[in-house]
C-alpha cells in the first residue's frame, strides 16, 4: 500500500503543472496564449483592485515562493519587494516583461526600459503599455524567450503560439486603425490615466480626470467641465474600482454618459477593440 501511494504521489510530481506567477490579468492572458494549458497561472493582484495601491501580503507569498517564474510589469509593490523576493526564493525566475519597450513620462518622453535600471527611475514613468498591440508583441516574445528558456521540451510550441498571437495582435491593430479612420476629433476623458499607449498609438489624447492618483480639486474639476463642452465630448470613461464622483459631476454638466472600461481585463482583445469602437461611435459624430 506505502508503496502503491509513493509511486502515485511520484506520478503526480512528475506530471504536475509548473507555476507561473504574473501580477496582474492581462499578463496572464499573454502567458496563456503563449503556454496554453502546459501551466498554472497565478495572479497576483484580484479583480477591480487599483494595481498602484495594491499592498502584497503574507497570503501572497506562499503561491509566489512555488512559481517557477514571476513576470514583472514594474508596479509600486513589485520596486518594493523585488529585492526581497530575490533574496528569499532562490529558485524563483524573475522576468521583467518590460524589457526591451520605451517606457513614455507624463509628459510622453521616452524612456528605454532595461531590466536593471534604478526603481527611482520609474517613478514617474507610465507602466500601463499592454493596452498597445504593438508592445504586446514585445512582452508576448520576452514571454516566449522565458518560458523556452525554462521548459525546453516545449519551445517549439511556445514559438508557434507566438507567432498565432502576432498574427491576432497585428489583426487587432488594423481593426482599431480602421475603426478610427475619420474621426473628428481625438481627445477624449478617462478617469484613470491608463490610456496613454493607445492614445499615442492611434494619435489620439486622452485626458485625465485623475491627478496624481487624486481626485481633481474644484478649480481642476471645471477645467475638464470646459474642455469637455469646448471639444464637445459626450462620453467619460471610467474603470473598476476607481471613485466616480469627478466623472459623474463632469457627465452632468456637459451632458456625457459614463462608459466603463477595464484596463485591467483579462479578456485584453475585447477589451482594446471595445474602446476603439466607443471613441470611433463619439468621434466621428
Amino acid at each position: 500500500m506505502k508503496k502503491l501511494l509513493f509511486l502515485l504521489l511520484s506520478f503526480l510530481f512528475v506530471y504536475a503543472k509548473p507555476t507561473i506567477s504574473v501580477s496582474i490579468e492581462p499578463q496572464a492572458f499573454l502567458v496563456q496564449k503563449i503556454a496554453k494549458d502546459s501551466v498554472n497561472i497565478n495572479v497576483i493582484i484580484p479583480k477591480n483592485i487599483d494595481e498602484h495601491s495594491f499592498e502584497f501580503k503574507p497570503s501572497n507569498i506562499k503561491t509566489l515562493e512555488q512559481s517557477d517564474i514571476y513576470f514583472t510589469i514594474d508596479l509600486e509593490f513589485e520596486r518594493v519587494f523585488l529585492d526581497k523576493f530575490k533574496d528569499n526564493f532562490k529558485n524563483l525566475l524573475i522576468v521583467d516583461m518590460q524589457e526591451n519597450i520605451s517606457l513614455m513620462s507624463s509628459k510622453h518622453e521616452r524612456h528605454e526600459h532595461k531590466a536593471h535600471s534604478d526603481h527611482k527611475d520609474h517613478e514617474n514613468l507610465d507602466i500601463h503599455t499592454w493596452l498597445d498591440p504593438i508592445l504586446l508583441k514585445i512582452q508576448a516574445t520576452n514571454i516566449s524567450k522565458a518560458l523556452s528558456n525554462k521548459y525546453p521540451q516545449n519551445a517549439k510550441m511556445y514559438e508557434e503560439n507566438l507567432n498565432s498571437l502576432v498574427k491576432e495582435l497585428d489583426e487587432l491593430n488594423s481593426k482599431i486603425k480602421t475603426l478610427l479612420t475619420g474621426i473628428k476629433s481625438n481627445k477624449f476623458i478617462v478617469y484613470h490615466p491608463s490610456w496613454g499607449y493607445f492614445a499615442k498609438r492611434y494619435n489620439l489624447e486622452q485626458i485625465p480626470v485623475e491627478i496624481e492618483g487624486k481626485e481633481p480639486k474644484p478649480r481642476d474639476l471645471q477645467r475638464l467641465i470646459n474642455i469637455a463642452k469646448n471639444e464637445n465630448i459626450k462620453i467619460i470613461f471610467m474603470q473598476p474600482g476607481f471613485s466616480q464622483n469627478a466623472a459623474q459631476n463632469i457627465a452632468k454638466e456637459c451632458g456625457a454618459k459614463i462608459l466603463y472600461i477595464n484596463h485591467l481585463s483579462y479578456d485584453l482583445e475585447k477589451e482594446l477593440l471595445s474602446l476603439a469602437t466607443h471613441l470611433a461611435n463619439s468621434l466621428k459624430e
